[in-house]
């Protein structure tokens, strides 16, 4: 169902600006007006000014460039987004004008009567508006990414020989990533095929990053004799798609790429490990946790900074950035909406009871205390929902951007990996 109502939102921003000019068209020669309409300049250079100012803003946070095709299609999309809008908009001004002309009437004091009902059904367009439409273009903007170009490289960066691959997520969509050799001492620093290291760690980035400005995680191992994969989710960087789910569908990312190192790396990856960003945490707890040869390939995960509950942090989120009654309809509305644009149930995604299925394996939490974004009860509750053998590590003073900077922890998770091994099951 949710896969069908997908197509069809798909399908509407495609489909909605091609018929808004061709309707603007033939309603201008009809009447021999002006086209393109007043309305539809407004609409499309409020579309342009939204799809340039996503992609300026994301490109600014991550460091890099957006191409032209995507700065295009963003503005294409935001169109598209804004025509759906508005189409919402006249469906529901002609329900409530029908409903208030039901309860009109003749005379001085019906006439009054009739005043108050139509104050009443605009006042009761602009909450329905309001109510429904912020969190639907909320939940759209937390899911559509542009594509942003990033120049640097593992070499660049931090000095590092790396390979640069590209496969397919499980369920088909492609994926950019760096193979980057591990070494432990200066003779085989800039061997790139050195089969004499035989573990690896894939490294998932969190939303709206990418492979480039989360790649500093591997300062903690590539010196210390692991190698590293490091790959771009889906609708980030330089991999396919445009829409993120958040997690959901990422896991399948993180299973194309244990089933490429299998089949590429294998003498290299004897033994697999995962460390995990937030929205790349949780997609790393869900691959981990999936009952197939590339879920249970995995020795142990590290997560940074992650939820135990995609519905329960949408709510805490609009009850702490939002008042009421905008707070009680972003909480109710968003995640569904967010659903429809991707196509699966994100009520479903919930992390806390996926990680019970990561055991015998080992996994240790990372959370830092002051994380403004996730908050430090989704560490604790993911401890608690974990089963031994797990670790934590709790970091004062860390937030949600800073965590992944702190080589203390970097530290910790490379000695985690050292001594970590499953718990035998009898």
């Amino acid at each position: 169902m949710l896969r069908s109502i997908h197509y069809i939102i798909v399908a509407a921003y495609l489909v909605l600006p091609v018929v808004a000019l061709v309707v603007d068209l033939v309603r201008a020669r009809k009447r021999r007006g002006r086209f393109p309409s007043r309305g539809l300049i407004v609409s499309f250079s409020m579309a342009i000014f939204l799809g340039a100012g996503i992609c300026l803003a994301y490109g600014m946070l991550v460091g890099g460039t957006t191409p032209i095709a995507q700065v295009a299609l963003a503005c294409y999309f935001a169109a598209g987004l804004l025509l759906v809008l508005k189409v919402f908009d006249w469906s529901l001004s002609r329900a409530l004008m029908k409903l208030a002309l039901a309860y009109h009437g003749e005379g001085p004091s019906a006439r009054r009567g009739s005043l108050l009902v139509d104050w009443i059904a605009a006042l009761a367009r602009i909450a329905i508006l309001v109510g429904i439409g912020l969190p639907y273009v909320m939940a759209a903007a937390m899911t559509y990414r542009p594509k942003v170009h990033v120049s640097d490289d593992p070499s660049r960066q931090l000095g590092y020989q790396f390979q640069p691959v590209s496969f397919h997520s499980t369920d088909g969509v492609p994926l950019a990533g760096w193979w980057i050799p591990g070494f432990n001492d200066a003779k085989n620093r800039n061997n790139i095929s050195n089969d004499s290291i035989d573990r690896t760690v894939i490294i998932c980035h969190g939303l709206a990053a990418n492979k480039s400005n989360q790649l500093v995680i591997a300062r903690s191992f590539v010196p210390a004799g692991y190698n590293v994969l490091i790959f771009d989710f889906r609708a980030h960087g330089d991999s396919g798609g445009q829409l993120s789910s958040l997690g959901d569908l990422e896991r399948y990312d993180v299973l194309g790429a244990v089933k490429w190192l299998r089949e590429n790396r294998g003498a290299q990856s004897q033994k697999i490990y995962g460390v995990g960003i937030s929205m790349g945490a949780a997609a790393l707890i869900a691959a981990a946790s999936e009952p197939t040869a590339e879920g249970r390939a995995f020795d142990a995960i590290a997560v940074y900074d992650t939820f135990d509950s995609l519905p329960m942090l949408t709510k805490r989120l609009a009850r702490s950035r939002f008042v009421p009654p905008l707070s009680w309809a972003i909480s109710r509305f968003a995640l569904p909406f967010a659903s429809a644009q991707v196509g699966v149930n994100l009520d479903d995604f919930i992390p806390g009871e996926a990680i019970q299925n990561v055991w015998p394996r080992p996994v240790m939490i990372i959370h830092g205390v002051s994380d403004e974004i996730i908050d430090f009860q989704n560490g604790l509750n993911l401890f608690h929902d974990a089963s031994a053998p797990k670790e934590k590590l709790w970091i004062n003073g860390a937030n949600h951007n800073s965590v992944i900077q702190d080589d203390s922890a970097g530290k910790a998770i490379r000695e985690f990996f050292d001594d970590a091994e499953p718990l035998p099951v009898i």
